[in-house]
């Protein structure tokens, strides 16, 4: 999902794309069902690369996991350029929709569908490699219906909230609230486009990541 993303960015940054336990090279690991530990996991392992300025960019279940990761960090004293909260509901909120957690595979697979749009055809076709990824898209699920948002420190560090347009599951109007996560600066950016609106133009994403690099610059040379 985000080959795209680094391919479009211009050359003097890069995209690190986080791998999560249960997928990718580490599909023979258990998935983790709690964004609280996993945050954890995730702060210890970029804090070795944080020797630059760098941002977070966390999607849809991401965002949640982003704001904890980056509290994580600033706890470890090291801070963000920005949080780019994406695809995801202000977290006070909660989820909004009913939980998926006690469905069988067939209507999991369905509704995860309906709202996401998110699993390609060709591998809702394949059941032998959709029964390989859905220990983790089900363990995602549970630790997004297990999360419980409590207050906390504010960020520092600024945050900008992200958003499809016409997104069904997380409308423009649910983001305000990430406002309330940071004592830094705060705005909204829409795409055109649902959930995944960025896979159809990643350099759209792609200039706001460099935008936020260049007034970081730009405010450390005063």
């Amino acid at each position: 999902m985000y080959r795209d993303l680094g391919r479009a960015v211009s050359p003097g940054l890069e995209v690190k794309a986080v791998q999560l336990p249960g997928r990718g090279w580490r599909l023979r690991e258990a998935p983790v069902r709690d964004l609280g530990p996993l945050a954890e996991q995730v702060a210890e392992a970029i804090v070795p690369f944080a020797d630059r300025p760098f941002l977070l960019f966390g999607h849809s279940m991401g965002a949640w996991l982003g704001l904890l990761v980056a509290r994580g960090l600033e706890r470890r004293g090291v801070e963000p350029v920005a949080l780019l909260a994406s695809g995801r509901q202000a977290p006070a909120l909660g989820c909004t929709e009913p939980e998926l957690a006690g469905l069988s595979d067939d209507a999991f697979v369905d509704e995860v569908q309906r709202r996401y749009g998110g699993i390609p055809q060709l591998i809702r076709e394949d059941h032998d490699l959709l029964a390989l990824l859905l220990p983790a898209l089900r363990a995602d699920i549970e630790a997004l219906e297990r999360y419980r948002h409590t207050p906390q420190p504010k960020l520092r560090c600024p945050i900008i909230a992200l958003g499809g347009t016409d997104d069904p599951v997380v409308p423009v109007e649910s983001l305000a609230g990430w406002a309330e996560e940071t004592c830094g600066s705060f705005e909204i950016a829409t795409f055109p486009g649902r959930h995944f609106y960025f896979q159809d133009n990643p350099g759209l994403l792609a200039r706001l990541v460099e935008q936020r690099f260049e007034m970081a610059a730009c405010e450390l040379a005063r």
